[in-house]
């Protein structure tokens, strides 16, 4: 097949896939039609894979025959408990599921980078490894993938990622050495007071009041950093009370916390146990905290990240941009797993409707321009070529 030729066959592929996992969307290590789905079009192309990884992940591999690097690009498979509010004709199938954070998209590139570059194979060398990852949105997805030897047993020896973004324009890539993105632990803090009929006051604890001084004093953490730092704190949800003639005894109080510095994170921890405690014993009431460790911080490596640059000048418009981000965004990704393990780059991709008419990630409008099917496949494909091309 001539060069042009695999390029459109891998794009039709791209689009067609991205398309049918978008309508028939899949929830966390629930991914089964998802998975089966990708195994077809991998029969069809020829690459050997491992089913079954981590539940319902697969990882193909592209073993040239000569000598070189190893290489992984990765996708994450999982759609979110979303209603989806678009009129697309593809638009999900099932009630209540969407890909609202681009997933289909990244399977899609990746399934057409995995076509394309074995139609290259001769202008290759080394082997390249396809991840393609469950439960990103469970944090647990990368973790199990490694633990499984998705990238051990292969010998990977370094892992390119991207995300789509449609706040950036189609066409576009975002991207910065170092930290890309935060870490993202979750706190729920239980308090307890002590229940009393509301014409009584004097013999109960509002569990409620306890929840409202606490999402006050919460507020002000952050401020307690260094002015350099980067993090953020959100209460999101208050629970309490049920009658409105019963002074409530017990309430909860949940939100995120997001850091970029380790350090940080531990410092805010820390500072939310011990005020929370406080303000509930200082109001006659208990309050015991619970926090569940989120996604580390995506952290580039500097000589990955180059190459990312060097690749997308070569195939981007000379009108298109290459992002340099001057902080990073506060959002995770499990990617930052995958780093702790070997070497690893991460850029965002534009995605954003002509008129900004998609919504944002994780909303019911989000509707990426597929015009960014074709960058991101661009940009995977000179990376590899870059990384393991015959010279």
């Amino acid at each position: 097949m001539a060069p042009a030729d695999a390029g459109s066959a891998a794009l039709a592929t791209a689009v067609a896939v991205r398309r049918s996992i978008h309508q028939h969307p899949e929830l966390s290590f629930e991914e089964h039609r998802t998975a089966r789905l990708i195994r077809e079009h991998l029969d069809r192309i020829g690459l050997p894979y491992r089913a079954g990884v981590a539940g319902t992940g697969v990882v193909a591999t592209l073993d040239t025959g000569r000598p070189g690097p190893v290489t992984a690009f990765r996708a994450d498979l999982d759609a979110l408990p979303i209603t989806e509010d678009t009129d697309q004709p593809f638009r999900s199938t099932v009630a209540g599921v969407m890909h609202a954070c681009g997933h289909d998209m990244h399977t899609g590139i990746l399934l057409g980078l995995a076509e394309l570059l074995a139609a290259e194979a001769a202008a290759l060398t080394g082997t390249i490894v396809f991840v393609f990852q469950p439960g990103e949105e469970a944090n647990g997805g990368a973790q199990r993938v490694i633990d499984a030897g998705g990238l051990s047993d292969a010998g990977v020896e370094r892992i390119f990622a991207l995300h789509v973004v449609p706040e950036l324009p189609t066409g576009s890539i975002a991207l910065r050495d170092g930290a890309l993105t935060a870490t993202d632990d979750e706190f729920e803090i239980s308090v307890a007071g002590r229940e009393a009929h509301s014409s009584q006051p004097e013999l109960g604890v509002n569990a409620l009041s306890v929840a409202a001084r606490l999402v006050t004093a919460l507020d002000g953490l952050c401020a307690t950093l260094s002015p350099f730092s980067v993090a953020t704190l959100n209460v999101a949800s208050v629970h309490g009370g049920e009658a409105i003639n019963v002074i409530p005894g017990d309430a909860e109080v949940r939100g995120m916390l997001r850091c970029v510095e380790s350090a940080d994170k531990l410092l805010l921890r820390e500072r939310l146990i011990t005020t929370a405690e406080a303000v509930a014993a200082s109001m006659g009431a208990q309050a015991t905290v619970r926090i569940v460790e989120g996604f580390p911080p995506v952290v580039n490596d500097p000589d990955l990240t180059a190459t990312v640059r060097v690749a997308a000048r070569e195939v981007l418009d000379p009108g298109a941009q290459i992002i340099e981000l001057e902080r990073p965004h506060l959002g995770s990704e499990d990617f930052a797993y995958y780093q702790q393990a070997v070497p690893g780059a991460m850029f965002m991709l534009g995605c954003e409707r002509s008129g900004a008419t998609g919504g944002g990630l994780h909303t019911p409008t989000f509707d990426p321009d597929e015009g960014a099917l074709a960058v991101g496949l661009a940009v995977f494909s000179a990376i590899a070529h870059r990384v393991n091309g015959v010279t």
